[in-house]
């Protein structure tokens, strides 16, 4: 009932020429919700890890949908990473502790987990697989299709780690310069990972850097020089689209933008929602494709006012922005 629901609403956004930006929204998160990343369901709805709190909220593709708490992780203060597993609904969770005071990890604090949802009462439950204590501070996380792996990015000391769930291995797979942090105090290198097109795509929030090589992540490790596909904004997460390697990406920070690159923009992002002096996507975090709607249909995730996360003082929760955008949009 909840796909066809879901299905009802896209259609008049999936129908026709799109030639301007439409946007839905769910409700708010809770006061003081930091929506780190996103995963879709098979039913198509969202699983949104709070990393200001040790949470997972499922929320509904439908306009004015309500965030509902479906998850609390135990021993620990936020969840940084959710990624699919090899497993229908089931997912690769990261948890661990992180300082917005002082924009740093608490070491050895991180451990990755399994959360599945029971087949016939839709309940999750979550099983811990292994600390990351060599992870100076876990990020986006990606699962390798057709393996047990997982990729997971370190964002403050700059590598590609692989984890292998049956063997609990966790090797280094990826160095390069274009995946560290530059700065001395918020130190975000490689931040995003996704798989792609015969591509590991990856950004660099520290150096405003959207860069990918060739890999499938099935390689013992990674070698070579990575081409840079975008440049010029903080960009924390992104998406591709499969279909034409057109890429959306997240910008917070000053920015607080959702942008695309493709053939026509270059190398430089064009800005299709948010900006500067918007307060219409407000820190965003993350984008992924609604289910069945790839390159029509994106679920953008923003937290707010981020000057909250470090005073305390909460002025509100995230949400979820349903973002038509649609491979014939035109400037």
């Amino acid at each position: 009932m909840l796909l066809r629901t879901i299905s009802l609403w896209l259609m008049p956004l999936l129908l026709g020429n799109v030639q301007s930006i439409r946007v839905k929204v769910s409700q708010e998160f809770p006061k003081g919700s930091e929506i780190e990343n996103m995963a879709l369901r098979p039913c198509g709805s969202v699983l949104a890890n709070v990393y200001t709190t040790p949470t997972i909220f499922e929320v509904p593709v439908i306009p004015n949908a309500k965030p509902k708490l479906i998850y609390t992780f135990q021993n620990a203060k936020g969840v940084s990473s959710i990624a699919y597993s090899s497993t229908p609904d089931e997912y690769f969770v990261v948890t661990g502790n992180f300082s917005f005071q002082t924009f740093s990890p608490t070491p050895n604090s991180y451990a990755i987990h399994r959360l599945s949802f029971d087949k016939h009462t839709d309940k999750p439950t979550s099983r811990k697989l292994a600390q990351l204590d060599a992870i100076a501070q876990p990020n986006g996380i990606t699962h390798v299709p057709n393996t047990p792996y997982v990729l997971i990015a370190d964002c403050r000391a700059g590598f590609v780690f692989r984890f292998n769930p049956k063997t609990l291995e966790l090797t280094k797979y990826f160095d390069h310069p274009l995946l560290k942090p530059v700065g001395d105090i918020v130190l975000f290198g490689v931040n995003g990972i996704k798989l792609s097109r015969g591509y590991l795509y990856f950004s660099n929030t520290n150096q405003q850097l959207v860069a990918r090589i060739k890999a499938s992540g099935k390689e013992a490790s990674l070698v070579g020089n990575p081409e840079v596909v975008a440049t010029g904004l903080p960009v924390d997460d992104f998406i591709v689209d499969n279909h034409n390697g057109d890429l959306y990406l997240t910008a917070n920070g000053d920015s607080n933008t959702l942008s695309v690159v493709n053939k026509d923009t270059g190398l430089t992002p064009r800005i299709l929602y948010g900006g500067l002096n918007s307060t219409d996507l407000l820190f965003p975090t993350a984008a992924i494709w609604a289910k069945r709607a790839e390159g029509q249909l994106l679920i953008v995730s923003n937290s707010g006012d981020g000057t909250q996360f470090i005073t305390e003082e909460y002025t509100g929760g995230g949400r979820l922005n349903f973002v038509k955008v649609g491979r014939r949009l035109k400037q």
